[in-house]
């Protein structure tokens, strides 16, 4: 496969990820600030900024309108939804070969169909939108593509952009807030409020829910679980590659990184991940940003 291919499957995994995330987390912490008429607005606006590493615009008090105009409907800013879509249609334009009709049209719709601009009282339906969207574009992909190199740095990204943002909301959540108003909100906030219930049997305690949010084996966005099928991803990869068995490690540094950091996770009480968890969020952010560039080394840009 071209390298070139292999970069913008990966970064349309990444960027259709990132619009359905931030369509998720927006939609539920923008209902949550506008239902709570004794908060501050203005810090917990700011607060929203934070999660997309996006600074608040400086000057003008904050508002949920201004967070709509910066992350939802700004098409210059690629942690926006439109704008993460924009970046998704521009990469598969380049990859049409490998791309089914259907996804780059499924795309192609998703992306001219955001609108270039939203007002509070419309805006769920606009992250609805994002969601349905995003999700067609998703299973477009997993139910017309074959399970090739293609099909796998489209995984690689979404995967990546998953852990890479969950450990963002995680980051911006008060651990000394441990009441159940809070905890849910973190659930809701990651997309992972009813298969928590589940799990748990309708309990709400904030320890499970940080536990379940990393180390759960069988949901589909806790980091654990992400960061095996990243690992598993990559031994298929290198095994495409004409890489050979490993039998004394792994020779992939993408897949020494992950595992490593799985090991990190699995293998240490939540006690201890919890000690610093600012700077446990933070290495598992480098870490997502490690293999993006492992993988830029290996396969997007190899030095020959």
């Amino acid at each position: 496969m071209l390298s070139r291919i292999a970069d913008a499957m990966f970064w349309i995994g990444r960027y259709v990820e990132r619009a359905d995330q931030t369509a998720r987390v927006l939609d539920v912490r923008l209902q949550s600030i506008t239902e709570d008429v004794s908060g501050d607005v203005a810090p917990a606006c700011a607060a929203v900024h934070e999660i997309f590493g996006s600074p608040a615009p400086e000057g003008a008090e904050q508002s949920v309108q201004k967070v709509l105009d910066r992350l939802v409907t700004d098409r210059s800013n690629p942690s926006s939804i439109a704008g993460s879509l924009q970046t998704a249609r521009e990469n598969a334009r380049g990859a049409r070969e490998v791309l089914s009709t259907e996804v780059w049209e499924s795309l192609n719709t998703t992306t001219l169909g955001m609108p270039r601009g939203v007002r509070p009282a419309r805006m769920h339906s606009v992250f609805q939108y994002a969601k349905d969207r995003c999700a067609v574009v998703n299973g477009l992909v997993d139910g017309s593509m074959t399970r090739d190199e293609a099909w796998l740095f489209w995984r690689l990204g979404q995967l990546v952009e998953r852990v890479d943002m969950g450990a963002r909301i995680l980051q911006a959540h008060d651990l000394e807030d441990s009441s159940d108003q809070a905890t849910v909100l973190l659930l809701r906030t990651c997309s992972a409020h009813e298969a928590y219930i589940r799990s748990y049997r309708g309990r709400v305690d904030a320890s499970a829910a940080i536990s379940f949010l990393l180390l759960d084996s069988i949901f589909p966005r806790s980091a654990a679980h992400c960061l095996l099928e990243i690992d598993e991803a990559l031994e298929v990869l290198a095994r495409m590659h004409g890489a050979g068995p490993d039998r004394l490690g792994t020779a992939d540094p993408g897949r020494r990184i992950v595992g490593r950091a799985v090991a990190s996770l699995r293998y240490r009480s939540l006690e201890e991940l919890t000690s610093d968890f600012d700077a446990e969020m933070e290495q598992l952010q480098q870490v997502t940003g490690a293999v993006t560039r492992t993988l830029g080394s290996t396969y997007f840009h190899p030095a020959h």
